[in-house]
């Protein structure tokens, strides 16, 4: 007769964890919709097919003084701060008097397609949090993090607690440290896509007395245009766009932000195109990055021009930033 296997730690029953952990996006919400009925003879009322009747709103609009929590985990953008709240509950049964929960620990890791970072955790509202859980209460912690890259994310949180087994006059008889991990992925894309052309314009000469009465020195100088396209789902609405020069240039932006009177900032629905444009010149007697500028266009044949970033809102005023890499000019052929 063949001897019984043993029972091996994955066959045995897990026991449940006396604490579990819900996390919730934290997004802002949207303006409901409704539909407005066609002004008709008829006994149906045109509120009737309203989400907010009010006699201060117009109810041949669309949109509703109503504010709508977002159904779904929604999409995640690049260039945007994502937030969400951690809550650890004791699931402990309120008739059950045996068991505590106390030393309650939030640990929380953001792991992108380059690196993998620690995530500091702020308190969920004004109120002072202890580490000790009664019956029904729960330990928030909010977290947030700047989306740098696209692709897929992962965020992972780990909790753990003491549990406490209490014996008679509610002293405790024995303590364990438990713990768990989840993990919880998305996927960040582009809210807008940026495309860029920088083209060589003919030099300026100015004078250099150091060579001489007849002495010219020639400052290179470029046009960079960039073609800004919303990707995302919803409408934008562009703050600002601006080009930080690699010495020794210098850059003027030639967009809507350029006069005294600034108008209105330029609003992108999906798939709508933004041109932007930026004059870089080669600013006059800097000495600074002009060895690596005659060194790269004599080997490359390039110049790096700077970084363009941008800032937007989305519909409801989330804010959202994006640095591009260094640009770089035509090749000389």
């Amino acid at each position: 007769m063949a001897r019984p296997r043993a029972a091996s730690g994955a066959d045995a029953s897990k026991e449940p964890h006396a604490v579990s952990l819900k996390v919730l996006r934290l997004s802002r919400p949207s303006l409901s919709y409704q539909s407005p009925l066609p002004a008709a003879n008829t006994k149906i009322s045109p509120k009737a097919s309203l989400s907010h009747p009010s006699t201060e709103s117009d109810p041949q609009f669309i949109l509703t003084p109503n504010l709508t929590l977002p159904p779904a985990f929604g999409s995640v953008y690049v260039g945007e701060t994502f937030a969400c709240t951690l809550s650890a509950n004791n699931e402990i049964a309120s008739e059950e008097t045996g068991r505590a929960v106390t030393s309650v620990r939030i640990v929380a890791e953001m792991q992108t397609p380059s690196s993998v970072a620690t995530l500091e955790l702020d308190p969920a509202g004004d109120a002072a949090q202890t580490d000790g859980l009664q019956t029904g209460e729960s330990l928030q912690k909010i977290v947030r993090y700047d989306l740098k890259e696209e692709g897929n994310h992962i965020l992972a949180v780990s909790v753990s607690y003491s549990e406490t087994r209490l014996g008679q006059d509610s002293q405790a008889a024995s303590n364990r440290v438990r713990t768990f991990r989840k993990l919880y992925q998305f996927v960040a894309q582009p809210c807008l896509s940026v495309r860029t052309k920088a083209s060589e314009l003919p030099p300026l000469e100015v004078d250099n007395k150091s060579l001489g009465p007849y002495g010219k020195t020639r400052l290179l100088r470029f046009a960079l245009e960039a073609q800004l396209e919303n990707v995302g789902d919803g409408a934008v609405v562009v703050k600002q766009t601006r080009l930080n020069p690699k010495a020794p240039f210098k850059s003027q932006s030639l967009n809507w932000d350029t006069t005294e009177n600034e108008s209105t900032p330029p609003t992108l629905s999906p798939r709508d195109v933004l041109q932007v444009a930026f004059l870089v010149e080669q600013e006059e007697g800097r000495q600074e990055g002009l060895e690596s500028l005659q060194k790269d266009l004599k080997q490359d044949g390039r110049a790096t021009l700077g970084q363009l970033s941008i800032e937007w809102r989305g519909a409801m005023g989330d804010k959202g930033f994006l640095t591009t890499g260094n640009l770089m000019s035509r090749k000389r052929t």
